[in-house]
């Protein structure tokens, strides 16, 4: 190997001076540093010669005839030269570790302790809505599995499997409640205290629908996930609407061979009726129905209509005749259904319920018989009395049918209450009875918020059976 060769320049007199060169094999990374002893006025040259765990210093007096010589006076500590080494080494050490940590980052994934992301995707499905909600915030990966439409449709399919739940609303001044449970397990006996969230911004949200596959329509176009705890809003309809059509009746409908929520809006007037349907989540706007013929009716502001089995049913009036019209959601067809030929029923405040997979009609107050729809294109209803339902004697004059659960039990459920609240599930067929009973439903917090009424009332807003969970948005 030849050592490279150093040389001192003197700018004044435009020479170069060439040094000796050491007895030991140097590199370019040996490198000399040249100094100046002011008490004895002579230029020094020092060279650092890199060993393997030290430096060994060699000093050169410019002009004096002599060699390199080993500076032997005193301990040299380790040299600049050997600093650089130790930090290239620190740094490729570091460098290697960073590597190693990488690749064993690469190794983990692949054990058994790293869960798949199919696996994820199964347990989330599994879980209650309440839960999924909140897992959202864990990553962005987890909040992203949930809106995709597989994981709704299967955390749907699962939800439909389970024992659907009895979902309450109530108003106590001025602010809504939502409670619920499951209403096939319920064992009777009283209740702790509880209740599910406080539903904010549904001040004067009177409700449009019973629960339809875990959806519920709000005045004003608007849709409750009670699951998600959101209202969503839809687009206004009216540039389709001609202004003689003043008056406006909208459902929420469920196809359950699609999988798909749709509002069915009706403009009608005197002699005319128009017919718009939007589905939920297709990212489509208001369309007029137009396959086969709509005919002219007037939908009546009692009830809100009953979908099941894919049929909406809703009452209605032809030509001053009550009529009960029917709607196929996946055909988008109508079909008119007569009452039953019985005068004081028909007098009556009835209310639709579907009852063994079939339209029946009973009055909401103290039901004393039901009718049952045997052949809709015949118009053809049976009738069945029905036993005498027994109420605690403090209950009676504030009980109320409020629907049916998918056992066909009739639930019974007061209209107001003070602090405790009762519900009744009527078995006609065996003619047997359960009870729920909550005492401090509200709790104390909510009844002091305002100490000038201690005793006030809380409304049943509204009992929705059947309630299942959803994860639905759009």
């Amino acid at each position: 190997m030849t050592n490279p060769k150093y040389s001192v320049w003197n700018p004044t007199l435009r020479r170069l001076l060439t040094l000796p060169q050491p007895q030991q094999t140097i590199s370019v990374k040996d490198l000399p540093y040249l100094g100046y002893d002011p008490w004895e006025g002579k230029h020094k040259v020092l060279f650092m010669l890199r060993m393997k765990y030290t430096d060994q210093p060699r000093v050169l007096t410019l002009g004096a005839q002599e060699s390199w010589r080993i500076i032997t006076k005193g301990r040299c500590p380790i040299g600049n030269t050997h600093l650089h080494l130790l930090a290239k080494r620190m740094r490729v050490f570091k460098k290697n570790k960073k590597r190693r940590r990488l690749e064993k980052s690469k190794d983990d994934r692949s054990q058994p302790n790293h869960i798949p992301l199919d696996l994820i995707f199964e347990i989330l499905s599994r879980l209650p809505a309440k839960s999924i909600v909140r897992y959202q915030c864990v990553s962005k990966l987890w909040s992203s599995f949930t809106t995709l439409p597989s994981f709704i449709n299967s955390f749907a399919s699962r939800s439909s499997s389970r024992s659907p739940r009895l979902l309450l609303t109530f108003t106590l001044q001025g602010k809504h409640f939502v409670f619920s449970f499951p209403q096939n397990q319920n064992p009777e006996g009283s209740y702790s205290p509880v209740y599910s969230y406080h539903m904010k911004n549904a001040y004067n949200d009177y409700m449009r629908s019973e629960s339809v596959h875990g959806l519920i329509l709000l005045y004003g176009f608007r849709i409750w996930n009670p699951s998600l705890r959101r209202i969503f809003t839809l687009p206004h309809p009216e540039e389709h609407i001609p202004i003689s059509l003043c008056s406006r009746r909208s459902y929420l409908c469920y196809d359950p061979l699609e999988g798909k929520h749709k509002v069915l809006c009706l403009y009608y007037g005197s002699s005319s009726v128009e017919p718009l349907i939007i589905t939920l989540g297709a990212q489509e706007s208001w369309r007029i129905i137009t396959k086969g013929r709509c005919p002219v009716h007037s939908p009546t502001k009692e009830g809100y209509g009953r979908c099941f089995n894919g049929i909406l049913y809703y009452q209605a009036r032809v030509d001053d005749h009550d009529i009960i019209m029917s709607f196929d959601v996946k055909s988008e067809s109508f079909s008119p259904i007569n009452y039953p030929k019985y005068s004081s029923f028909r007098r009556s405040y009835k209310m639709m319920i579907p009852y063994d997979g079939r339209l029946a009609l009973v009055t909401r107050d103290f039901p004393s018989e039901l009718y049952i729809l045997k052949d809709a294109d015949g118009h053809e209803w049976t009738r069945q009395c029905l036993p005498r339902v027994r109420f605690k004697s403090k209950w009676r004059i504030y009980m109320q049918l409020k629907g049916i659960t998918d056992a066909g039990e009739l639930v019974f459920a007061p209209k107001s209450f003070v602090d405790s609240f009762y519900i009744l599930y009527f078995d006609p067929r065996r003619n047997s009875t359960r009870e729920a009973f909550f005492e401090g439903f509200m709790g104390d917090e909510f009844r002091r918020s305002d100490y000038r009424f201690p005793n006030n009332r809380t409304d049943c807003f509204g009992v929705f059976a059947n309630h299942m969970e959803s994860l639905v948005s759009f």
